[in-house]
């Protein structure tokens, strides 16, 4: 478990800013798409008010080594390959991320079943190549974030977020309620499914000055992928499901309104 506090100082009072997480982007895979990656990444690094966190999964990871590999999916074969295409393909996003002087662009880096269940990516790869040279921290398989919203030096709102890659199989919906237990948090993110999601709901909180209950708004998403499920001319790990239970590829994003205090969520 990793913790981390992000502070946003923002410009104007009433600006509304956007946390656009970039998820299992299996780079190296034959479904990977790297126009709508390399889109998102224009996006992000051009809008002084989105930013990202990598969510886990940047790397397909499977070698001719792997017992899942499969020349049909795995377009490249060598790890450190995929990684230094992904460092190309990201580069733009880690200049701004780089270059800022207040607001961090990529708020940091989880690592996911395809990285931390392959031998070779250990935490101390993950540090050393994808982290500290990027100037990004390294947040785990799971991590909370307290984020603080400023302006003028004046909190405007402070928010609650767990993040975390994933496992096991099945829909959204299911991860949620498990990441649920026990955690009480504002915002809910996960990955490792491919399956974009937003999903808002309640909690219910006493409010000490009126004495009443509150309904505190809770926010879900399961961050997309940028790996199609179904490749045209390839037989894989898809095609070998029973069930097909798609979403189109992509991002799922939050916007934060600090002056209203309100959370919204699109996908």
């Amino acid at each position: 478990m990793f913790s981390k506090k992000i502070k946003i100082e923002l410009e104007k009072k009433d600006d509304i800013f956007h946390l656009e997480p970039l998820g299992d982007i299996h780079v190296g895979h034959s479904g990977f798409d790297s126009d709508l990656y390399k889109k998102r990444i224009k996006a992000i690094s051009k809008d002084k008010n989105r930013y990202t966190i990598f969510m886990g999964d940047q790397l397909d990871a499977i070698s001719v080594y792997d017992k899942r590999f499969n020349p049909d999916m795995s377009l490249e074969h060598d790890i450190d390959n995929q990684r230094k295409e992904w460092q190309k393909l990201t580069q733009t996003l880690v200049d701004a991320h780089l270059a800022s002087k207040k607001n961090e662009k990529i708020w940091g880096l989880l690592h996911g079943n395809h990285e931390y269940k392959i031998r070779e990516i250990t935490r101390s790869y993950i540090e050393n190549h994808f982290c500290e040279p990027n100037g990004i921290s390294f947040l785990g398989a799971k991590c909370y974030i307290a984020l603080e919203v400023t302006y003028k030096r004046k909190i405007l709102a402070q928010w609650e977020i767990m993040a975390m890659h994933g496992s096991g199989g099945g829909r959204p919906e299911r991860m949620f309620q498990q990441m649920k237990v026990d955690n009480y948090m504002d915002v809910f993110m996960c990955g490792h499914l491919h399956q974009k999601r937003y999903i808002p709901g309640e909690a219910y909180q006493m409010d000490f000055r009126s004495g009443k209950v509150w309904r505190r708004p809770t926010h879900a998403i399961n961050t997309g992928t940028f790996c199609e499920f179904l490749v045209e001319g390839t037989s894989g790990y898809g095609d070998q499901k029973n069930e097909v239970s798609g979403t189109p590829i992509g991002t799922a994003t939050l916007s934060f309104n600090a002056e209203q205090e309100k959370i919204g969520g699109h996908i």
